[in-house]
């Protein structure tokens, strides 16, 4: 959020709306192009909450925050303003039944507070601000809410990663320490209701090749029951992203993304910046920017080669299990981008690397994508495991120009232009009980080439079926599959516009997810063009209500 707009009013009407019973209804807020100021979170049959930052001023360094809570026909409900620190940046979103929690972070020095849980209620038309205090310097990893109970999850250059846990009746407050050790980062957290134990799944990073796995289980109060340790596994592999599902009476999974690291040991390692190089965003957030300039030969985003899992058995840590890309059905198929179908190799191994390393299943067959990938949460579905990724690589074309010598002699020069990132596909896995891979399959993601980043892959279960659907350039995509068979290949939408004489220039920061019963809800930036209104050009925030049956 790096353009703060003000508005005069907020209008939602039936006359802004335009919607007809053939179309979705469509709700458009005026937007300057490039800016991304607007967060929403889709609240089932009781509407949509639209939130952002203004400038109105509400004392020194504080602005007000919009919070519009629109009714399930895109009408508004109530609408409150909500001071909050200028630096105060909005991370994640959390719904229960009846409220919906949103966490900020105050990332300048703040000595009092620099977490803020919001809890909004909807029915009520109630908004309830909860404050504390992280690492001045931390950054926040994870957040869960559970039995009134809020947890932070954070890493630490400065120190070791740790979580906070505080009431949100009593105020009361608890520290979940991890490890002592120096280069650790958290991955994930992880609570179990029914039991009330909190898990912290991280990584020990000792150098560029060579890295420890662990799982933490605590009490509610913070005292440490258990650690699961996965340190018998493969030292060339990296975790790029990990989660952990607790299954109850010491049994549970863990899963993520891995590479496979190829790198000189004896170099210098900085763990912190090369995983912290933009990557986390990627893994965390709904969906986060790079600059223009972006310039890959300083891209240090952990590239992976596949999933992992392992599980734990009675409390006992299993071994892990790998999973290579390039073993999966079709994968090669649903790769668009033709620079990454040219990037597996074989890895160099000496034979004493290969008699220490343990065999297991879906090992690597010395292949690897070196793919940079958003991740999602892990999706469970009929007692199965899902586990969803997106594929991008950084574009650039070649200008050339002429230059001259101190002679007055004319040469050619070229220089590459960074163009954005494009999308290839989507590959999606599901895993039983075990951690064994019962199903993959994949989804091509065709002309997506934004310098903006964000998860735009979302699933809906029919049974055993699973439809995949994303919203790019003015249409949603959908294929349906079931387990390794495609059931209908991938089909195209149009978005309806507001006006029938509108059209679509320019797009960014797509979405759409299901919203409640047959409806979903889409949502992005657009520049529009129309030439049959005075002011022929509108750039636009946009959320379009969908029927799909």
């Amino acid at each position: 959020m790096k353009k703060i707009i003000a508005f005069a009013f907020f209008l939602i009407s039936a006359n802004a709306i335009m919607a007809q019973s053939s179309n979705p209804l469509r709700l458009e807020i005026p937007a300057p192009a490039g800016s991304d100021p607007f967060n929403y979170v889709a609240a089932g049959e009781n509407g949509v909450l639209v939130f952002y930052p203004t400038i109105n001023e509400t004392g020194k360094d504080s602005v007000s925050w919009s919070f519009l809570m629109a009714d399930n026909q895109l009408k508004e409900s109530w609408h409150k303003l909500v001071p909050l620190h200028k630096d105060a940046t909005y991370l994640k979103s959390l719904s229960s039944k009846d409220a919906i929690y949103l966490l900020f972070h105050d990332t300048k020095n703040r000595q009092d507070s620099n977490v803020f849980v919001f809890m909004v209620v909807p029915r009520l038309q109630v908004i309830v601000e909860y404050r504390n205090m992280i690492p001045v310097k931390a950054e926040v990893v994870d957040f869960e809410i559970s039995n009134a109970f809020a947890y932070i999850g954070f890493n630490n250059r400065k120190g070791q990663p740790g979580i906070v846990g505080f009431s949100l009746v009593t105020g009361e407050k608890r520290n979940y320490s991890i490890t002592s050790e120096k280069d650790a980062l958290l991955l994930d957290i992880a609570i179990d209701t029914t039991r009330n134990d909190i898990f912290a799944t991280y990584k020990i990073q000792f150098s560029s090749s060579k890295n420890h796995f662990f799982v933490n289980q605590y009490n509610s109060p913070g005292a440490l029951v258990k650690a699961f340790d996965f340190t018998e596994q493969n030292e060339k592999k990296n975790f790029n992203s990990a989660q952990y599902i607790p299954l109850g009476d010491g049994n549970g999974i863990v899963a993520g993304t891995y590479g496979f690291n190829i790198t000189n040991t004896r170099r210098q390692y900085d763990y912190y910046d090369y995983y912290y190089n933009n990557y986390y965003n990627s893994y965390y957030s709904p969906y986060y920017s790079r600059q223009s300039d972006y310039d890959a030969n300083e891209d240090k985003t952990p590239v992976s080669d596949g999933y992992f899992t392992a599980k734990v058995n009675n409390g006992i840590a299993e071994n892990i299990k790998y999973f290579n890309f390039s073993k999966f059905n079709n994968a090669f198929k649903y790769i668009t981008n033709a620079s990454a179908l040219r990037k597996p190799k074989a890895v160099k191994r000496n034979d004493k690397e290969t008699a220490d390393e343990p065999t297991t299943a879906g090992d690597d067959n010395e292949k690897t994508l070196n793919l940079r990938l958003t991740t999602h949460e892990i999706l469970t579905n009929n007692r199965e495991f899902i586990i969803v990724s997106e594929a991008y690589s950084p574009e650039y074309h070649t200008n050339t120009q002429m230059s001259y010598d101190y002679y007055g002699r004319a040469f050619p020069t070229t220089y590459q232009i960074f163009d954005g990132f494009r999308y290839s596909h989507a590959f999606v896995a599901g895993f039983d009980s075990s951690g064994n891979m019962v199903w993959n399959n994949g989804m091509e993601m065709r002309d997506i080439l934004t310098k903006y980043l964000n998860r735009k892959l979302n699933c809906l279960f029919e049974d055993d079926e699973t439809v995949m659907y994303y919203n790019a350039n003015n249409k949603v995509a959908f294929k349906t599959i079931k387990g390794n068979n495609v059931v209908e290949n991938t089909s195209y939408t149009t978005l309806a516009a507001k006006r029938g004489t509108d059209q679509p220039l320019d797009e960014y920061l797509g979405t759409i997810q299901y919203w409640y019963d047959d409806y979903f809800i889409a949502t992005g930036y657009q520049s529009i063009r129309n030439n049959f209104l005075e002011s022929n050009k509108r750039n636009v925030f946009y959320l379009s209500k969908m029927a799909f049956r």
